[in-house]
């Protein structure tokens, strides 16, 4: 079912550190993906992968045109075509600031902003990326593979109306009202995994550009948050759940990045679906 988030990229400056921290702290599993070497081979930046949908990407001593300014990189967006998401943005004066050309299924990967609403979307047609990265190893699709795994992508903009109207006119994105859940005045999601929040409130001191909250699918929620409280990362809100059990916000944790935790069993009522 597209469209659907598949995969995030975060600026770091330490990768072995990130993905050490991240590792220990919420159990990720991260691989440096053969295709970067083969396509870039002096680029000096890396870029590490995981089924869990975070991409952390550091800069080399050069540094990158579309890792300047907001560490968000990038929200990947899977769609059912990804030439047509280009034609449509072009057509309305949104050219892509970066193209990635995957060759295992020749076809291109199109970024997106910050002059769209500040936000930078990537645009990949559905099953291409993981077909690139199963040419290597064995991977799961976001949607099919086994928490720790991002959930939701929570954005913050001044005007959501705006934003979810571009979203659904260019990547045929649908939104319905949900709960902000005190991180603005009101919030928009869908089956898509992307919510925004017009806001932003108190909760979000410290955040860096667009991103509000990696929202993290865990299965083990409790023992996570005492691991990131054990690292000096404070819960900024409790949600009690319907469903059972609680979503903790932290804010921002490793290398800035915020996070929310909350169970499996809660997570059609994290989209609003339920």
């Amino acid at each position: 079912m597209v469209p659907k988030f598949c995969r995030m990229a975060w600026r770091v400056d330490d990768m072995d550190s990130f993905t050490a921290q991240m590792g220990a702290l919420l159990g990720l599993k991260f691989f440096a993906p053969g295709i970067i070497a083969e396509l870039y081979p002096d680029a000096g930046f890396k870029v590490m992968f995981g089924e869990h949908g975070v991409e952390p990407i550091q800069p080399g001593p050069e540094g990158l045109p579309f890792a300047e300014g907001d560490p968000l990189i990038e929200i990947a967006v899977d769609v059912a075509d990804a030439e047509s998401v280009l034609a449509r943005m072009t057509a309305a004066g949104h050219l892509p600031i970066a193209t990635s050309y995957l060759p295992v299924p020749k076809v291109n990967e199109y970024l997106f902003g910050p002059d769209f609403h500040g936000i930078k979307f990537l645009a990949c047609t559905e099953g291409v990326n993981e077909a690139q990265v199963r040419s290597e190893l064995p991977f799961d699709a976001l949607d099919d593979a086994a928490p720790p795994k991002i959930g939701c992508m929570t954005v913050v903009s001044p005007d959501i109306d705006a934003l979810a109207a571009d979203l659904t006119r260019f990547f045929d994105m649908e939104f319905r009202e949900t709960d902000p859940a005190g991180l603005g005045a009101r919030a928009l999601c869908g089956t898509h995994r992307v919510r925004l929040i017009e806001g932003p409130t108190a909760l979000l001191d410290g955040t860096e550009g667009a991103l509000a909250s990696v929202d993290m699918m865990h299965h083990d929620v409790e023992g996570a948050r005492a691991r990131l409280e054990g690292a000096g990362f404070a819960v900024r809100h409790t949600r009690a759940l319907k469903s059972g059990g609680h979503a903790y916000y932290f804010g921002p944790t490793v290398a800035g990045l915020p996070l929310t935790l909350y169970p499996q069993a809660a997570d059609a009522e994290m989209l609003g679906l339920g």
